[in-house]
């Protein structure tokens, strides 16, 4: 799965990249296949595009991916992936991951959850952003098991000292 998620968003930043070097680029491109599609969009701002797809395995289990990105003129630019996976058993699993970064800072968080069949479930996510001007960041980290959820999180300023979160 982790292969059809890179390749989506691989496929994605390619055809960004490809509008993005004419200056002069403008425009949209939209492409659909038999399982997902895709499209990416250039202008005076910058370029952003997207794609998805759905596979469904021998097992039955079917998987949704999608994933995107863009870059700004002003040289922001981010990036999401995740995947979606149902078995016929009524298994769910999901991951995802974003990240994004600018003048202003950057921020990034992956994570994901299981849904057992017999109903259970489990998941995580994790959590970084630093503020470019203060030097200040945050990182934490969520889990929740079977509806007991545990959080933790810290601050520190520039030179790496904790400091209250606020």
């Amino acid at each position: 799965m982790t292969k059809f998620r890179t390749a989506l968003t691989a496929a994605t930043v390619l055809a960004a990249l490809a509008l993005a070097s004419t200056a002069e680029a403008k425009g949209t491109l939209r492409v659909r296949g038999s399982n997902g599609h895709g499209t990416v969009t250039a202008g005076q701002r910058g370029v952003a595009g997207r794609a998805g797809g759905t596979v469904v395995a021998e097992d039955g289990t079917v998987t949704h991916g999608s994933g995107g990105g863009f870059l700004g003129a002003n040289g922001a630019r981010g990036a999401r992936a995740s995947t979606t996976s149902v078995s016929p058993d009524g298994t769910v699993n999901h991951q995802g991951a974003a990240s994004t970064s600018g003048a202003r800072g950057s921020a990034s968080t992956q994570g994901g959850f299981t849904r057992n069949a017999d109903g259970t479930a489990s998941g995580s996510r994790s959590t970084q952003a630093t503020n470019a001007y203060t030097g200040n960041s945050y990182s934490g980290s969520t889990t929740v098991d079977n509806g007991t959820v545990n959080h933790t999180g810290t601050c520190t300023n520039a030179a790496g000292a904790v400091i209250p979160c606020r």
